[in-house]
């Protein structure tokens, strides 16, 4: 059995796995059916000051932008660090989005997203590039 990895890399490494793939699927299952799913998602903020068309917009993309950003926290360095920070500002996004809808069980979970990006990005070896 090879021990050269640390118990807290080895911790790194599933937080990286499990965040990577749980934001590359948020973002792929929800291509198939994308305009359904963005038109029953909007609805819900037609009762905030959000304009339509830009919850629509911002609707239409969060798929892709979390494709993206859960490919880059599995392919990793320098990658890595970059899909973590773009994790936690699409978290504080979606915050401000679902508080507007005063939806604070879904807020509570956002928050427990932006802990695990912080966590894996304050544990995550500083790169410059």
């Amino acid at each position: 059995m090879d021990n050269s990895l640390t118990n807290g890399q080895l911790a790194a490494l599933i937080l990286r796995i499990g965040l990577g793939v749980n934001m590359f699927l948020h973002g792929a299952v929800r291509l198939p059916n994308l305009s359904a799913t963005v038109d029953k998602m909007a609805a819900g903020f037609g009762d905030t000051i959000l304009p339509d068309v830009v919850t629509k917009g911002f609707l239409y993309s969060v798929s892709f932008i979390e494709i993206l950003i859960g490919l880059a926290i599995l392919v990793g360095s320098p990658f890595g660090r970059w899909g973590y920070f773009a994790g936690g500002l699409l978290m504080t996004v979606l915050m401000f989005g679902t508080s507007l809808k005063m939806d604070w069980a879904t807020v509570a979970t956002q928050v427990v997203y932006l802990i695990a990006f912080y966590l894996a990005l304050n544990h995550t070896p500083n790169q410059r590039s």
